[in-house]
């Protein structure tokens, strides 16, 4: 990260010939410089013959050629610098709580465990599963981050009886989906929504505490176009409600045959007519002004008698809107063989809009 000398000088002392010096008379009359011809001047000393002057010999003219102009150069390529991208800290620092408990079921390349962590909100421990690449280890990279809600039946093992993980795999190993990680989380049966009079808040819970543990305690780009919430029957609705509720954290929405269920089908737990419109995703896409900023996916079962009704009828509300978003409907009904079979198609049209910043 970080010549010299000198000059002297040569003085030659010449000795004075006396014998040679030669008295001059006085200068006569006549005017100096002149005699008269043929007489020879006796006040001078003839001087030695010398011989007669050399030529000046005159350079051949040579032919001048004009001086090369220099080409004009590029100047040199400038490496750029590399810019480097300051990510927002999670906004709480929620530890993990007890060992981590490795999944027997799952034999992949990645790595897959069950981990707690307590929740100041719901006062209580709550389990997540989380995938990593099998490059996690072995890299400095951040990646992306797929939150995948269980229904109102399931746990958090919930989507790998589905097969998330060895769907994705198969599909890492075609080079159809990049490396993202998948997150697991627990909901319970509590519909993944803050509940009315001061209850719990599991909606808070979801967007801000698993997500802030997560973006803590991993590699992720914490950016909401590189975090996506999907889910099936009740954590459809789930994801549905999160992501118009908490527009700043998710930019990126899947609902899998969602449970949208009516007013008058609501579980004792829930709140007033004006709570329910609030949280209902069918009523919230008529306004809400967050779906049209998201990437969002609805994919239901033409066989599902029970709850299609009320996803038709969100789809029409969508589409009077004229918003963007991707519409599936494929045979089948509201049940664990439906999910099983597209688990592939939802993973590749996560990876198709997630935002991995390389």
């Amino acid at each position: 990260m970080a010549a010299c000398g000198y000059d002297s000088q040569l003085e030659v002392s010449r000795p004075t010939d006396q014998a040679n010096i030669v008295s001059l008379p006085t200068p006569s009359t006549r005017q100096i410089g002149q005699r008269p011809q043929n007489t020879p001047d006796p006040g001078l000393v003839p001087s030695p013959s010398l011989p007669p002057p050399t030529p000046t010999i005159q350079p051949t003219p040579t032919e001048v050629l004009p001086t090369a102009t220099a080409l004009p150069t590029s100047p040199p390529k400038q490496t750029p610098t590399p810019t480097l991208v300051t990510y927002p800290k999670p906004a709480l620092n929620i530890a993990q709580v007890g060992p981590t408990r490795p999944v027997p079921e799952y034999s992949g390349t990645g790595e897959v465990t069950e981990r707690d962590f307590y929740s100041p909100l719901l006062k209580k421990i709550e389990p997540y599963r989380i995938y990593l690449p099998a490059n996690y280890h072995t890299s400095q990279e951040r990646y992306p981050v797929l939150y995948m809600l269980h229904g109102y039946s399931g746990k958090v093992d919930e989507w790998m009886w589905y097969g998330i993980f060895d769907r994705y795999e198969e599909l890492l190993a075609k080079n159809q989906v990049k490396s993202y990680i998948i997150v697991l989380p627990c909901g319970e049966q509590e519909y993944w929504v803050d509940h009315p009079n001061d209850g719990l808040r599991w909606g808070d819970y979801m967007a801000h505490e698993v997500v802030a543990h997560i973006d803590g305690n991993y590699r992720t780009i914490p950016l909401k176009e590189s975090r996506a919430i999907g889910g099936l029957s009740m954590g459809g609705n789930g994801a549905l409600q999160i992501a118009m509720n908490y527009p700043d954290i998710f930019g990126i929405v899947g609902a899998h045959s969602p449970t949208m269920r009516t007013f008058d089908q609501k579980i004792p737990w829930w709140g007033d007519l004006n709570w329910f419109l609030a949280h209902d995703p069918v009523a919230m896409v008529k306004t809400n002004q967050s779906i049209t900023q998201v990437k969002l996916w609805v994919d239901d079962g033409n066989d599902d008698k029970v709850w299609r009704p009320r996803v038709l009828q969100m789809k029409q509300n969508l589409d009077d809107r004229k918003i963007n978003y991707v519409w599936q409907s494929w045979a089948g009904d509201h049940d664990a063989s439906y999910w099983r079979a597209h688990v592939a198609d939802y993973l590749q049209w996560y990876n198709g809009v997630l935002d991995f910043k390389k």
